[in-house]
This record gives C-alpha cells, structure tokens and sequence, in this order.
C-alpha cells in the first residue's frame, strides 16, 4: 500500500511540475531591456520570441546614455562595426537557436554586436524577481546579466513592435 501512494505522489508532483516548466519557459517571451553589468545603465531594448519552437532575441531599439532611445528596428542607423557585414544593431538578432532545458532555454548562441563575439546561451527567468537572467558562456565560464521586462506603454509613442518576426541569423 504505501508503495503504491508513494507512486501515485510521484506521479502527481511530476504532473504538476510540467504546467510550472511550461510557464517559466513562456515567461521569457516579450521585450526586455538590457542591462549593462559594468555601468548599471540599459543599453537596448530586445524582442525575445518564438519560431518554430526555437527562441531568438532581436534588438528593436538601443538606447544613448541617458536611457533614451537612439534607434529603432524600423529606422537602424547605428552599425556594428566589429561583426561581419556590419549589420545595423537594431533589427539584428542577437540570441539564436534556443531550444528548451527544463525550465531554461539553452544550447544556443548570443553575440555581443560591439565586440563581434559569439558565446553559448543559456535563459532563465527569476521568478522571484520578474527578471530574464542571461549567460552568455564560454565552456564553463560564463558572464550573467539580468533583463528588466519592458511593457508596451514605455515605450514612445509612435513605436511598433514587429509582428510576426522571422529569424535572420547574423554572420559571425
């Protein structure tokens, strides 16, 4: 008898983990504002989406030194120097070819457009903080930094979010 409750718990537990990976998973999708680690400040603001049961992450705007927004995916004016063909940063997609690892996404790639540099990936949203946290890795070591969620009404007026985005991976 107990080992049959005992089973019947396991089982239970693992049903109800399944519904919380799910959701953790899907709690990264949507805009986020990226944070630099060295100087505190944003820096970008990025769309984290879904195709195709992969997650990519797309600079739509990037932002000056006071936080202002510099340029937008629909009107780039700001190049990548250091990366191949020299992409404009906004409307670059910067996080690719993610794919879910339990409650995290992983196995994919981030660059970081002002250095040229491509690193493994991984994301995991901080319930606890309402925060994107994200590594970018080389092997086992690794660099985190913590996205704030950006909600539709911040952003300026006039500002659209792009529908329905296809991947365009970027030359490394």
């Amino acid at each position: 008898m107990k080992k049959a409750t005992m089973t019947g718990l396991v089982f239970l537990l693992n049903l109800l983990a399944v519904p919380l990976f799910a959701q953790s998973l899907n709690d990264v999708f949507g805009l986020w504002k990226t944070i630099d680690d060295e100087t505190g400040k944003a820096k970008s603001v990025i769309l984290v989406y879904k195709y195709q049961d992969t997650l990519y992450g797309r600079i739509v705007m990037t932002l000056d030194d006071n936080e202002l927004p510099k340029d937008t995916w629909d009107k780039p004016t700001e190049r990548a120097e250091e990366m191949p063909d020299k992409p404009f940063y906004s409307g670059l997609d910067m996080i690719w070819d993610m794919e879910p690892r339990g409650d995290k996404w992983g196995k994919g790639k981030i660059c970081d457009p002002a250095k040229g540099k491509v690193y493994g990936c991984e994301i995991n949203y901080d319930d606890a903080k309402g925060e994107l946290l994200v590594r970018g890795k080389i092997g086992p070591f690794g660099r985190n930094q913590f996205w704030q969620k950006v909600q539709p009404a911040d952003l300026p007026a006039g500002f659209t979010i792009p529908e329905n985005p296809v991947p365009s991976i970027p030359r490394t």
